[in-house]
């Protein structure tokens, strides 16, 4: 006679609330933030700087509590979501490897953040995904160049074509190059 195994119950783990604790609070100070910023411009009624910040704040805050919430009911135990703490069960190597990535990612983006004001907004955001995605997710480069060349584009169009929010520029301002 076998015995049936009856699965492990899910409990909400306290990193995991900690991290939605986190995307709630910073979603909250965002959409706080945007109100020093008007809603629309008064000259024209057009977007205003307040915008972006509001609705990403406001969204961040609502997703950051939503998860909250299924965490707290049906807690979450799933492979690959880079929880290290069983690391007799799912081996020593490949938490090494999950602590690694992680590591690498948060470098990545201080690196970024300290790119932009001298390559730009857009250009930092474009090595950053052409790092990510060639170097941590071990794409092929042809299919990282690609990713890389259509964030650039879909987020020049979006930010500067379509919503006219003025970015950092960096040294590929126009306005660098005239004083020179």
């Amino acid at each position: 006679m076998t015995q049936a195994t009856t699965p492990t119950p899910s409990r909400a783990r306290r990193p995991v609330l900690l991290a939605y604790g986190a995307l709630t609070a910073l979603g909250t100070l965002f959409f706080a933030g945007s109100f020093a910023y008007p809603w629309t411009q008064p000259e024209d009624g057009t977007i205003g700087a307040g915008v972006m910040p509001r609705t990403a704040g406001l969204l961040l805050a609502v997703l950051g509590l939503l998860l909250m919430r299924q965490e707290l009911r049906t807690g979450s135990v799933l492979e690959g979501d880079g929880h290290v703490e069983e690391a007799a069960e799912i081996g020593a190597d490949e938490a090494r490897r999950v602590r690694t990535k992680l590591i690498v990612v948060v470098v990545t983006m201080v690196v970024t953040a300290l790119l932009v004001p001298f390559l730009g907004l857009l250009p930092a955001l474009t090595l950053m995904t052409l790092f990510l995605t060639a170097v941590v997710e071990r794409q092929p480069l042809a299919r990282s160049v690609l990713v890389a060349a259509l964030v650039f584009a879909v987020s020049y169009l979006l930010f500067i074509t379509i919503l006219s929010i003025p970015l950092p520029f960096g040294l590929f301002d126009p306005a660098v190059w005239s004083q020179l």
